[in-house]
């Protein structure tokens, strides 16, 4: 399993740097569940996250740095670069069924998310807010 999970992940990357959406979003899981816990946004279908990653400004490049994977889990460190910025991204992936199911991020950089063009992006209120 560590294999497949590992060239799953390798062709995630591959695919979106090479802006390949349909056979992208073959990858993905219908019911995927997307989060980044410091920005608080959220997906909640494999159809969002292509979606995110297709609309995603920016002439944008991801380089693995780290994939570490264990059976259905892998954990994957990347560069991710628009123009000359560069951010150090770090993504939590699960896959069932051979497709990936659940994906984490965490970006190690504060920032605010830039302005996003899918409708399938939310956003959770700040903790002990009112809801």
């Amino acid at each position: 399993m560590p294999d497949n999970t590992r060239a799953l992940i390798l062709r995630h990357w591959e695919l979106a740097n090479a802006r390949h959406w349909d056979e992208f979003a073959k990858l993905l899981a219908s019911d995927l569940k997307y989060e980044v816990p410091q920005t608080r946004e959220y997906i909640e279908s494999g159809q969002g996250y292509a979606e995110m990653f297709s609309t995603w400004p920016g002439d944008w490049k991801a380089k693995i740095t780290d994939l570490v994977c264990d059976g259905d889990k892998a954990i994957c460190i990347i560069d991710f670069n628009v123009g000359q910025d560069s951010m150090k991204g770090i993504s939590v992936f699960e896959v069932h069924g051979g497709q990936i199911a659940r994906v984490t991020d965490y970006w190690p950089e504060p920032y605010e998310p830039p302005p996003r063009e899918t409708a399938h992006m939310k956003r959770r209120p700040p903790a002990g807010s009112a809801a």
